[in-house]
């Protein structure tokens, strides 16, 4: 799945450098989320056998911060933004 999510993001960013709109942009920014949390879960259960790495400050598990995010990211692409047009 690891490998899968890098091809993925590369995929992005080509249809990104593409055509520079907001929709793209935020594709790109979620699937770097998911290429991101694809690793870690990699890392956590090559290393640290399946268990889940925590951030202290707020007590929340890094994987589950990644995928709130790339769920944000793919909302923001949904929504009919303007901006980052050449």
């Amino acid at each position: 799945m690891a490998i899968l999510s890098v091809v993925v993001l590369v995929i992005s960013v080509g249809a990104f450098i593409r055509r520079r709109e907001s929709r793209y942009f935020f594709l790109m920014v979620a699937f770097f989320f998911f290429c991101a949390d694809q690793m870690i879960t990699l890392y956590q259960e090559l290393y640290f056998y399946g268990l889940l790495i925590v951030i202290p400050i707020v007590g929340l598990h890094l994987v589950h911060v990644l995928e709130l995010m790339m769920l944000l990211s793919l909302i923001a692409a949904l929504l009919p933004l303007r901006g980052l047009r050449s």
